[in-house]
Order: C-alpha cells, then sequence, then structure tokens
C-alpha cells in the first residue's frame, strides 16, 4: 500500500506536467511508455511459448513517436505506415533466413500486433497536442480515465452482480456490468463539470456527453483488452516497474486506447 501511495504521490505531478507542458517532455514521456510497454508486451508473448521478433519490434516501435514529432504531422503514412511496411519485410525475411516455419505466422503476427497495441494508438498522445488546447485536453483525458476506472471499481464492489449476475468472468472475474454503468455515468459528469470550468468546447454539450459515454466505454474495453491478454499468456501483471501497481501496460492500458479515439472525435466533429 505504501509503495502505491508514493508512486501516486509522485508520478501524478510529473504526469501532469508533462502532459501541460507538450513538447520535448512528452515525446521523452512517449518514447518511455512505448519503450516499456513493447518490452512488457513483448515478453508476457514469451512466456507464454511465442517467439516475437523483439528488438526488431522495439525499435520499430520507438520511430513512430519520433517521426510524430519530427516530421510534418500531416504525412500520415510516413510515420504510422512505413516503420510497419518496413518492420513486416525485416521479420518475414529474418524468419526465412532462419529456415523455420513453425508458429511463423504467430511469431510475425505478435511482433506486429505489438506495434499496433501499443505504439501506434498511444503515439497519438502527441497528435493530440497538435489540436486547441491539446494539454488541457490531455489531462482532462487523463482524468476521466481515472474517474472511470475508479467508479467502475467502487460501484461494482458495492453494487456489482445485484442486477445483472453475468459479468466479464472468463477476461476479468471482479468485473461487473454495474460497475461499467457507473463508469460511463461519473465520466460524462466528470467532462462536463470540466468543460463548464474550462471550457474546452463551450455550448456543445451533445459532443461532451457523447466524448463522455465513448471514453469510458473505450477505457474498459482497453483494461479487458489487457486483462485478454494477461489471461492468455498466463501472468497477473505485465511487469513490476511500479511495484504494486504492476506494469506500465497495467496503468496505461486504457490510455492506449482513449487517446487515439478522442484525438479522432476532436479532429472530425469539433476542429
Amino acid at each position: 500500500m505504501l509503495n502505491r501511495i508514493l508512486v501516486a504521490l509522485i508520478g501524478i505531478p510529473i504526469l501532469m506536467y508533462v502532459y501541460y507542458s507538450g513538447g520535448i517532455p512528452l515525446l521523452v514521456f512517449t518514447n518511455i511508455i512505448v519503450g516499456i510497454g513493447l518490452y512488457e508486451f513483448y515478453k508476457m508473448s514469451e512466456l507464454s511459448g511465442q517467439r516475437p521478433f523483439s528488438k526488431l519490434g522495439i525499435l520499430s516501435g520507438l520511430t513512430i513517436p519520433n517521426f510524430i514529432y519530427f516530421l510534418e504531422p500531416l504525412n500520415i503514412g510516413v510515420y504510422l505506415f512505413f516503420p510497419i511496411s518496413v518492420l513486416i519485410i525485416c521479420v518475414m525475411g529474418v524468419r526465412i533466413f532462419e529456415n523455420k516455419v513453425e508458429n511463423a505466422s504467430v511469431d510475425i503476427g505478435v511482433t506486429v500486433l505489438g506495434i499496433v497495441y501499443v505504439s501506434i494508438l498511444f503515439s497519438h498522445i502527441l497528435l493530440l497536442t497538435y489540436l486547441p488546447n491539446g494539454g488541457a485536453w490531455l489531462i482532462a483525458v487523463q482524468v476521466m480515465v481515472w474517474v472511470c476506472d475508479s467508479a467502475a471499481y467502487f460501484v461494482g464492489i458495492n453494487i456489482g452482480r445485484k442486477f445483472f449476475k453475468e459479468g466479464f468472468s472468463i477476461i476479468s472475474p471482479k468485473k461487473s456490468k454495474e460497475g461499467a454503468i457507473g463508469a460511463i455515468i461519473f465520466t460524462i459528469l466528470v467532462i462536463c463539470l470540466i468543460n463548464y470550468k474550462y471550457q474546452l468546447i463551450p455550448e456543445n454539450y451533445p459532443v461532451i456527453i457523447a466524448l463522455g459515454f465513448l471514453v469510458s466505454i473505450v477505457a474498459q474495453i482497453g483494461d479487458l483488452a489487457e486483462s485478454m491478454f494477461k489471461r492468455e499468456f498466463k501472468i497477473k501483471d505485465s511487469g513490476r516497474i511500479l511495484g504494486e501497481h504492476g506494469g506500465i501496460l497495467d496503468r496505461f492500458d486504457s490510455m492506449i486506447f482513449v487517446v487515439p479515439t478522442v484525438y479522432y472525435i476532436l479532429k472530425i466533429f469539433v476542429y
């Protein structure tokens, strides 16, 4: 418990500073999350007997946030498709030169999945900063995710499975539908309060409500997606770098899905 409190007391102010500052601090932060997240993902798959091309995957994954930051942000084909194209050619070439057939599609597929799941999705955090009030939006997104997670937990603990007997028992036994509904309600409330206070989207509450609803849904999908992988790989946590908080993927599983969701909603419907 002490470890959890210390990590939160130190980590939250640093995280808020990085989000608000953007620029190089956010780029460094994104590289850390992507690099460690990919390492954890590949390590989990290795523990289950798979053989992803970890080094090539991590190297390719790290090019994406740096391409986004240093290249023209409109060149989406360059900073997304180029690294994946090179990676696929390289890993298939390596497997062919190894002259091995067994589990080729699985090992190559897991390698590419890691890039898409961790690097491409989370690197949208940099794209979000290009939008108006980008730093404020990042903080708002993180607050929504924290509220969503907390509401799902506390509502689930108090009234979970009292109305809906079936939850998500196979993927995550502690998750309940009541908790999911509570998370949706509180996430919508908190983004409405944030928007009222800071006028992120003035006088456009239909979009704000839709945003809160979708963020809550996607955040819970992100949480359950990582739980699904851990169940498949038969491990409890993605890592121990954050002590009792687990690994990087354990802490940022929801943000990985939420950041691109918010970016595209704002890009299409607001800006």
